[in-house]
This record gives structure tokens, C-alpha cells and sequence, in this order.
């Protein structure tokens, strides 16, 4: 039971992070041009690399403490950990900032500040998981989202800004809420100390480099697209492909959530009946989520007609929803619990270049945005298969599954594409309803198991 409440402890806050980004991803592309929605999502392409300025020690922090408690902590070791953490990100910050003042880009500039802010509340967020310490990470995820979502609609309702770089500056300030209400229950923690003590902090770079490295190119698959289409197309392009992404990321809010509770019980629990059971309840609500598709697809047709040319690649995008939730809450999780650190490394590094290959090799081809797309959902899908069929083998993916995948992908591309949005959804709805009678006894075990365990 402790785990299904830290599943919905996490969840509520994501829930909450549903208003900011739904505001994001629906208000504020009707406030922009499209020329200048493609500029904030240039922001926010930055933003999702943010990570890799911690440089894997907040990685290492979350490997040293997986499945550790409270009470196993030792206290002035993790007070000089978070001493060196401020120190070094503010470092970080400083020649950042330089380079940016330098190049006189505001969006640099903007990113350099946020840089700070995101790392350190990775360094708090990467400690809170890896402890179980759920309800301080939850809370400040709510708050953080509360302030923000007020923010934008003072922004939006009360100023009627269209100007992007406002929005930017509130995406800083709301990192900074978090980091201070981080900061604030560290402290009541742990005391204001200062512990400047360098032992044992650079093993911790040189374990997290690694699994930072291998998280990057699990992330980067899923940035290729945006990056190969920001590049080779127009920024209004760029805007359209954006925009079902951020659609799409609305969905794997909760995944996210989920993922992060997961790793805390694998780092403690390595029971291969129970993972199976969670491979296929996983799958089986990835496919349930491409009901809500047809409810964004309503909303852009009536309330953002102007990028209407998205729904066909957030159609394409939604196929791969299955794939990326078991390759966030499983695969990468088993990764860290029970496979060797280059392993991991050298899988998932070959399997981001394979798929910047794929991904570029189908845009010198085509020169086709729904291609892209295609070629981004084919690649989650492989990894995939290769994950479950040869390096974790106890939740190999059997015919009847396969049969699933197959017909999810034909059902959801005619209904979303072919059919008219009211009948695809009648359709789609019926089609989830056999599936999940053909199901009932797995659900059932599964339900069972994770309530009983």
C-alpha cells in the first residue's frame, strides 16, 4: 500500500502540473504568433538539456541513495554534498552567463539563470525520489505549478502580453520557487551549516557521468525530431512540430511521476513476476491514453485552428505513448538495478545514435515532417522490443502482445486520421473495451498482485 500512495502522492502533483501545462500548451500558442511560439519552444528545447549541466552528480546522488531510508542517512555527508552542489552549479552559472552576455541573446541569457535554478532542484528532487521522501518533492511540485499557473494567467488574462520573453522570464521565476522551498526544508533539516569537505565528491561525478550520459540519450531520442525539424525546416515548422509535443508531454506527466516512484521499489525489490505484471499494465494504459487525443484533437479544431497541421503528427506521436511509458517507468529503472553502469551507458548510447541516424537518414530523404515523426514513434518501438526481448528476458514480449501492438497501431492511425473525430473516438473507445475483456484475467492478476505486495 505505501507504494500506490507514493504512485498517487507523485500523481496529485502532477495533476496540478496538469494547469501549467495545459495553459502552455493550449492558451498560451492562441496569445503568440506562431513566429514567436516557435521562439519560446526554442527556450524550452534548451530547457530540456538543462540537465546535463549538473554534470552526473545529482545522478550520482540518486545512485548512491536508492532504496535508502531515512534513518540509513549520514547526516554531515549529505549537508556537504548539497554545500558543493551550490558551489558548483554557481560556478557554472557564472561562465554561462559570460558566454551569454557575450552573444547578447536574451534567450541565453534567460537559460543561463534558469541553468542554476533547475540543477540545483534536480540535485533535491534526485535525493527526495531516491529516499522515498515522496510528499516534500510532491508538495513542491504543487506549489511551484500553483504560483506558476498564476503567473501566466495574470500574464495572459491581466497584462494580455504576447511578448515571449515574459513568459520565459516566469518559466525562470517559477524554478526559482521550487529551488527556495527546496532550499527552506533541506535547511529545517539539516541546519544552516556550511561543510565545504571535498571527499568522496568527485566519485560521485564519475558514477553519475555515466548514467547521466546514458539518460541523455534516452532523452535525446525523444528530442531528435524537434531538434532535426528546428534545424532543417522554418520556425513556424518548428512551432507546429512543438506544439503536439508539448500536447503530447501533457499526457506523460503522470508517466513521469509513476517512473520516479518505481525506481525507489526495483532499487529494493527485483521480483520478475511482479515487473512482468507491470510491463503489461503499463502497456495496457499507454494504449487507454490515445482516448485523449480525440479531446486535444476538439480543442485545436475549435479553439487553436491555426495549428491544425499538427494533429496529423501528434496522431503519429500518440502511437509511441505504450513504448515510452514502459522505456521511462521500466526499462531505464531495470537499467540502474540490474545491468552494470556501461552497459547501460553503451546500450543507450548506441541507441540514441542509431536513432539520429534513422531520424536524419528519413529527413535527407523525404524532407518530410510526418516522416519524422514516424521515424521517432519506429524507434521508441524498437527499443522496446530489444529491452524486453533480450536484455530483460522475464518480460519478454509474447505473440498475443505483438498482436496487440500491431492492431493499437492500425486501429489508432484509421481512427485518428481516416474517420471524423466523433465517430474515431466511438470507435477507438470500443476497440479499448475488447482489449481490455480480452485482458480482464491479467488485469485482474495485476491489480491483485500490486494491492497484496
Amino acid at each position: 500500500m505505501k507504494l500506490l500512495k507514493n504512485i498517487i502522492s507523485v500523481a496529485l502533483s502532477n495533476i496540478v502540473n496538469f494547469g501549467t501545462s495545459f495553459i502552455i500548451g493550449f492558451i498560451l500558442p492562441t496569445i503568440l504568433s506562431v513566429n514567436d511560439y516557435g521562439h519560446y519552444r526554442t527556450y524550452t528545447l534548451y530547457l530540456s538539456m538543462v540537465y546535463l549541466f549538473n554534470f552526473g552528480f545529482a545522478d550520482g546522488i540518486y545512485i548512491k541513495y536508492g532504496g535508502m531510508e531515512n534513518d540509513e542517512l549520514d547526516r554531515p555527508v549529505v549537508h556537504s554534498e548539497h554545500t558543493f552542489s551550490l558551489i558548483f552549479q554557481a560556478i557554472i552559472f557564472v561562465l554561462m552567463l559570460g558566454y551569454s552576455l557575450i552573444q547578447q541573446n536574451p534567450i541565453l541569457v534567460l537559460f543561463s539563470v534558469v541553468t542554476f535554478f533547475t540543477t540545483m532542484n534536480t540535485y533535491h528532487q534526485n535525493f527526495l525520489q531516491a529516499t522515498g521522501n515522496f510528499k516534500i518533492y510532491s508538495t513542491g511540485s504543487i506549489v511551484k505549478s500553483v504560483i506558476y499557473v498564476i503567473m501566466l494567467m495574470l500574464a495572459i488574462f491581466g497584462l494580455h502580453s504576447d511578448n515571449y520573453l515574459l513568459y520565459i522570464v516566469l518559466n525562470v521565476l517559477s524554478a526559482f520557487v521550487l529551488f527556495a522551498y527546496y532550499e527552506y526544508h533541506f535547511y529545517r533539516r539539516e541546519g544552516w551549516h556550511f561543510n565545504g569537505n571535498l571527499e568522496n565528491k568527485f566519485i560521485l561525478f564519475r558514477v553519475g557521468f555515466l548514467i547521466l550520459i546514458a539518460n541523455m540519450s534516452l532523452t535525446f531520442v525523444g528530442l531528435i525530431g524537434n531538434w532535426v525539424v528546428k534545424f532543417g525546416f522554418s520556425n513556424e515548422t518548428f512551432a507546429q512540430y512543438s506544439f503536439q509535443n508539448s500536447i503530447l508531454n501533457v499526457i506523460l506527466l503522470v508517466v513521469n511521476a509513476v517512473g520516479m516512484v518505481f525506481y525507489n521499489l526495483l532499487a529494493k525489490n527485483q521480483n520478475h513476476q511482479m515487473i512482468a505484471m507491470i510491463k503489461k499494465l503499463s502497456l495496457l494504459v499507454g494504449i487507454m491514453s490515445g482516448l485523449a487525443f480525440f479531446i486535444f484533437k476538439l480543442i485545436i479544431i475549435f479553439f487553436i485552428n491555426k495549428y491544425t497541421p499538427s494533429i496529423e503528427l501528434l496522431s503519429i506521436t500518440f502511437i509511441a505513448i505504450p513504448y515510452i511509458v514502459i522505456s521511462r517507468i521500466l526499462i531505464a529503472n531495470l537499467y540502474k538495478t540490474q545491468r552494470s553502469e556501461m552497459q547501460y551507458i553503451r546500450d543507450s548510447i548506441l541507441y540514441a545514435t542509431l536513432s539520429l541516424l534513422f531520424v536524419g537518414g528519413v529527413y535527407f530523404m523525404t524532407h518530410s515532417v510526418p516522416a519524422i515523426a514516424w521515424a521517432t514513434t519506429l524507434c521508441y518501438l524498437l527499443w522496446y522490443l530489444y529491452a524486453s526481448s533480450f536484455q530483460f528476458v522475464f518480460m519478454k514480449t509474447n505473440w498475443r502482445e505483438i498482436w496487440l501492438i500491431l492492431s493499437h497501431i492500425l486501429v489508432f492511425y484509421v481512427t485518428a486520421n481516416v474517420l471524423s473525430t466523433g465517430v474515431g473516438m466511438l470507435v477507438y473507445a470500443i476497440y479499448l473495451c475488447v482489449v481490455l475483456w480480452l485482458q480482464r484475467d491479467e488485469l485482474r492478476q495485476v491489480v491483485t498482485y500490486l494491492v497484496n505486495n
